[in-house]
C-alpha cells in the first residue's frame, strides 16, 4: 500500500489470542537508584566541560505495565531511556537492577530490545521478507532453531496481532508511518523480549495512529512485558492509557505514579489544573516553570516511592483488553512451534557466525536485485571511460614518440580505479549506520559477519569493474600483449582499486558525511602526486615519508616498470627522431628505479588495503560499543 494509506488495521480486538505462540515468560522489573549522567559539552567560547544531564533519579518500572517517561525537550527523558536500555554506559553512575539483581549488560542485551525513534527499515524488502530474515538471524542458533514452517506461522501470528496481515507483501518504504512503527515493533517481538524500550514511538504520527500505537503497546504489556516509552506531549486520550508515569524536568524526577493520581498530587502542592485542561499539558507547564517554583523534585526525593500506587486494572471496563488471570492463562501454544524455555527463546540466541554471514549476504543480494541501478551505473562508467581513454590514447603503448602520452594513460588508469573504488563506498556506512546500530544493538548479528557480507559484494564487483575497464583500454592503447607484462599490470591496478575501496570504507566509517566526501578525494590527491607530479629526488625531505607510504606511488611506479622495464627492447619510432626509443632511458629520466621490485610493491599495496579493512572494523566496533 502506498505511503499514507489506510490505517484501519489497528490494534487487535479484545478477544484475539495474545501472541499465542509465545511461551510464558519470566517477569522482569527494572529498579534504578541515584542514576546520574554527565555529557561532554563543547563550545567555541569555552573549554570543553562535563555537563550534568541527570541528577540522581530513581524509580521502578514493573512488568505488565506500559510506563511513559514524560518531560519537556531537554529534560533528560531520552537520556534516561538510553541508560536504562544499556545504549549509553559511559559517564553513568548509580545502580540499575533487574528483579533485584545488578544488571548484567551481556545478559540484559538478550532480554531487552530498543526501538529507536527513527523507523530505520530496509525500504526495498517487504514486511514479510524483513521479518523472515530477522527471524532466521535471531532464532536460528542452537538445537532449538525453528523450522521455516514454524517461522512462517510465527510471523503470521505477529502480523495478525499487530494488524499488518494485509500489508505483509508491501515494501517497507511504501508503508505509512504507523505501519512502519508497527513493523519495527514486530521485528523485535520475534524473540519474545520481556523488556521493550521505545523512544518517542508516536513522533510523526497523526492522532489516530498515535492512539493505535499506544493501544498496541498496552496490549503487549498485558502479556507480561515491561514496556517503557518516552513521549513528549501526549493527548488527553493517550495520557489516560498509560499504566504508570515518570515525569522529569531539568534532569530530576518530578512525578512517578499512576496517571489518575497526578492531578490530586499536584493539587496537594497548590498546583490546580484548570477544568477541561489536558493533564499532560499541565504537567509540562509545571515542568517548564510556568506555574512558579514547585519543589516537586525535592518532594519526590523525600518520598522515594511512587506517589500513589494504583492497581494495574483500576481503570476497569474502560480498557479494551480485560486483564483477568483467566484470559492470560488461556494461551494456546501452536503445536508446530518448538516448546522451549524462556531462557532459550527469550535470550534471542543468534545464528552461528557463518550462518549470519550467509543470511546477510543473501539479504544484501536480495536488496540489490530490487534496485541495481547504482551497480549498473558504476559498471557503465567503467566501460564508458575505458572506451574514451582507449580512443584518446589509441596506440600509445607501442610508439616511441608517444611514451609520455602512455605515461599519462598509466597515471590516469591508476587514478581512475583509485577514485571509483574509494568514492563508490565512502557513503556505504553513513547511509547504513542507523540500521546497523539498531540491528546490532538488538543482537541480530555480530559485526564481523555484517562487514564480511558487504565486502563480499563490493570487492568482487569493484574487481569486475576494474577488469572491464582494463580489458578495453589496455587493448585499445596498444600495450604489449605479453603475459609477463599484462598480468602484473592488471594485478597492480586491481590492488589499487582494492586498497582505495578500503580507504573509502574507513573514511565513511569514521567521519560525518559532509566531511567524508571532502576528505576522501583530498587524501587521494595527496597520495597521487608522488611518483607522477613529483619524483623522489625532487621531494623535500620532510615529505619523503609520504612518498614512502603512498600505495598509489608504489602501484603507479610498478605499473610503469611493468610495461617498460624487464629488458624491453627498442620501441618502434615512426618519426625522424624519438627521444625515448630505448625504454631504459625513459625509466631513468622518470626516476623509476631499474631494480623496482614489483612483487614487493604488490604485497605493499595489498597489505595496506588489508590494514584499512581491519581499521574499518575497529572504527565501527568502537562506534557501536563506546557510547
Amino acid at each position: 500500500m502506498p505511503k499514507g494509506g489506510s490505517e484501519a488495521a489497528g490494534p487487535p480486538p479484545p478477544d484475539r489470542a495474545l501472541l499465542s505462540y509465545l511461551p510464558k515468560r519470566q517477569s522482569l522489573d527494572i529498579t534504578f537508584r541515584n542514576v546520574q549522567y554527565k555529557a561532554l559539552a563543547l563550545s567555541l567560547n569555552k573549554r570543553p566541560a562535563m555537563k550534568q544531564i541527570l541528577f540522581g533519579v530513581s524509580g521502578e518500572f514493573h512488568s505488565g505495565q506500559l510506563t511513559a517517561i514524560l518531560g519537556p525537550s531537554g529534560a533528560g527523558k531520552s537520556t534516561l531511556l538510553n541508560i536504562l536500555a544499556g545504549y549509553v554506559t559511559r559517564n553513568v553512575t548509580g545502580t540499575i537492577e533487574v528483579n533485584g539483581e545488578p544488571r548484567d549488560l551481556n545478559k540484559f542485551g538478550r532480554q531487552a530490545c530498543y526501538i529507536m525513534q527513527e523507523n530505520e527499515l530496509r525500504p526495498l524488502l517487504t514486511a514479510r521478507e524483513a521479518m523472515t530474515y530477522a527471524a532466521k538471524l535471531k532464532l536460528g542458533g542452537g538445537s532449538h532453531a525453528p523450522s521455516n514452517k514454524a517461522i512462517s506461522l510465527q510471523i503470521g501470528e505477529i502480523f495478525e496481532t499487530l494488524g499488518l496481515t494485509e500489508h505483509q507483501n508491501t515494501r517497507a518504504g511504501l508503508l505509512s508511518g504507523g505501519q512502519r512503527r508497527r513493523l519495527s515493533i514486530a521485528l523485535e517481538l520475534l524473540n519474545n523480549p520481556p523488556i521493550m524500550f521505545l523512544d518517542e514511538p508516536t513522533t510523526g504520527l497523526d492522532s489516530a495512529s498515535c492512539a493505535q500505537c499506544i493501544e498496541l503497546l498496552r496490549y503487549l504489556a498485558r502479556g507480561g512485558r515491561t514496556i517503557i516509552i518516552t513521549i513528549h506531549q501526549p493527548s488527553a486520550r493517550i495520557f489516560e492509557r498509560f499504566d504508570s508515569l515518570y515525569a522529569v524536568a531539568n534532569g530530576r524526577c518530578i512525578y512517578k505514579g499512576s496517571p489518575q493520581a497526578l492531578l490530586p498530587f499536584l493539587a496537594s502542592k497548590g498546583l490546580e489544573c484548570p477544568a477541561y485542561h489536558n493533564p499532560a499539558d499541565f504537567l509540562l507547564e509545571v515542568a517548564c516553570g510556568e506555574h512558579g517554583h514547585h519543589g516537586l523534585a525535592d518532594e519526590i526525593d523525600r518520598l522515594g516511592t511512587p506517589v500513589v500506587a494504583v492497581p494495574e486494572t483500576s481503570s476497569g471496563s474502560s480498557r479494551p483488553f480485560e486483564d483477568s488471570p483467566a484470559k492470560l492463562d488461556n494461551i494456546q501454544i501452536i503445536s508446530n512451534l518448538p516448546k522451549i524455555t524462556f531462557e532459550e527463546r527469550g535470550s534471542g540466541k543468534q545464528s552461528s557466525l557463518f550462518k549470519q554471514f550467509l543470511l546477510l549476504y543473501v539479504r544484501n543480494v536480495h536488496i540489490l536485485s530490487r534496485d541495481c541501478k547504482p551497480m549498473a551505473v558504476r559498471l557503465f562508467c567503467h566501460l564508458g571511460i575505458a572506451w574514451l581513454f582507449g580512443y584518446l590514447y589509441r596506440g600509445v603503448g607501442n610508439d616511441a614518440d608517444k611514451v609520455l602520452a602512455n605515461w599519462v594513460y598509466i597515471y590516469g588508469t591508476c587514478l581512475f580505479v583509485m577514485y571509483t573504488g574509494k568514492m563508490a563506498v565512502t557513503l556505504q556506512f553513513p547511509l547504513e549506520i542507523s540500521n546497523l546500530t539498531r540491528e546490532h544493538f538488538n543482537k541480530w548479528y555480530s559485526l564481523g559477519p555484517y562487514l564480511l557480507s558487504i565486502f563480499c559484494i563490493e570487492i568482487p564487483f569493484q574487481i569486475a569493474c576494474a577488469l572491464g575497464y582494463l580489458s578495453i583500454s589496455y587493448h585499445m592503447t596498444g600495450q604489449p600483449m605479453e603475459v609477463s607484462r599484462l598480468v602484473p599490470f592488471f594485478v597492480l591496478c586491481v590492488l589499487t582499486s582494492f586498497t582505495a575501496q578500503a580507504f573509502g570504507f574507513f573514511i565513511g566509517a569514521t567521519l560525518p558525511v559532509t566531511i567524508a566526501v571532502f576528505i576522501g578525494p583530498s587524501i587521494g590527491v595527496l597520495l597521487s602526486i608522488f611518483g607522477f607530479c613529483i619524483i623522489w629526488r625532487d621531494t623535500p625531505w620532510m615529505f619523503r615519508w609520504l612518498y614512502n607510504i603512498s600505495y598509489f606511488r608504489a602501484a603507479f611506479v610498478s605499473a610503469v616498470y611493468t610495461l617498460y622495464g624487464n629488458n624491453r627492447g627498442t620501441l618502434p619510432c615512426k618519426e625522424m627522431y624519438c627521444h625515448f626509443t630505448y625504454a631504459r632511458k625513459f625509466l631513468a629520466e622518470m626516476d623509476v628505479p631499474p631494480d623496482t621490485d614489483v612483487v614487493f610493491n604488490c604485497l605493499f599495496v595489498a597489505s595496506t588495503g588489508v590494514v584499512m579493512y581491519v581499521a574499518t572494523y575497529a572504527a565501527l566496533w568502537i562506534k557501536l560499543h563506546v557510547r
